[in-house]
């Protein structure tokens, strides 16, 4: 993985936020908002699949293989369900310095100083791996996508009036996983979203914000993500929602040359 770990930017980091806690008041269960609420973002992002734009990515990860990492960068994003993902960082002048292509089952990644190439398998890690953000490939994509994974068969536990016309619901899933928490506007957008571990424990965090529309549809243009030992926030523009996309785009093949070094992972 060493060449990897030059990859600096990924779009995606964590590092539980410590904000002030603000009063909740618990929503009788009459109340017919939150069930709403949950129906109507579900309903908005069901048919997201795939999304192309720009980014602008500040990374702050106190842990990776390669150290302490504070990263600002430019790049080139696709993204695709389930787990697809290619990541172009971009230099002075528009100049590529590194790509790194996901395919849903195996990864490449190119760098251009030194020209280094290397490819394998796919594993729950490997952007932990790559920039200390420990999330998987397919809910890295979710969340850029603004539509974070839910579980099965989820339902509303317990909802509050957050204050600031937003409604928190807290959802379980029939297979008795993952808690999650969302933060949802009048609008049905989503603000907020934690995901914690069964028994309650916090794994990361996302905020949306900067909406703006996209084929008629809201988009968090900025979203911010934290994990216990990192923090990002990508900046999105020029985004396109559900374009039409080559499933080549995920493939990386190795640019043969003297002197190339290339690397097998996985």
């Amino acid at each position: 993985m060493n060449a990897l770990r030059a990859l600096l930017p990924i779009g995606v980091a964590f590092g539980l936020l410590a904000c002030a806690t603000p009063t909740l008041r618990p929503l009788p269960a009459e109340d017919l908002r939150p069930a709403a609420l949950l129906a109507r973002w579900s309903a908005a992002v069901e048919d997201r699949r795939a999304l192309r734009g720009l980014a602008r990515l500040s990374l702050d990860a106190e842990h990776s293989q390669a150290g302490p990492l504070r990263l600002r960068s430019k790049q080139r994003v696709v993204l695709a369900r389930p787990g697809r993902l290619r990541v172009e960082v971009q230099g002075f002048l528009g100049a590529t310095l590194a790509v790194l292509a996901i395919d849903g089952g195996r990864y490449a990644f190119f760098q251009s100083e030194g020209r280094r190439y290397e490819s394998g398998v796919v594993y729950p890690a490997l952007l932990r791996d790559v920039v200390g953000l420990d999330l998987p490939p397919p809910d890295a994509v979710d969340v850029i996508l603004g539509a974070p994974p839910l579980g099965a068969d989820p339902h509303i536990r317990a909802a509050f009036d957050v204050g600031d016309g937003l409604v928190r619901l807290e959802l379980v899933d029939g297979g008795a996983g993952a808690r999650r928490t969302l933060d949802l506007d009048a609008e049905a957008r989503l603000r907020r979203f934690l995901m914690r571990s069964a028994g309650g424990d916090p794994l990361w965090e996302a905020r949306f914000d900067e909406y703006a529309p996209v084929a008629g549809a809201p988009v968090a243009h900025r979203v911010s993500l934290t994990l216990p030992a990192a923090s990002a926030v990508l900046a999105l523009s020029a985004v396109e929602l559900n374009p039409s996309l080559d499933p080549d785009i995920f493939r990386l093949d190795p640019i043969a040359g003297p002197g190339d070094a290339v690397e097998e992972g996985g």
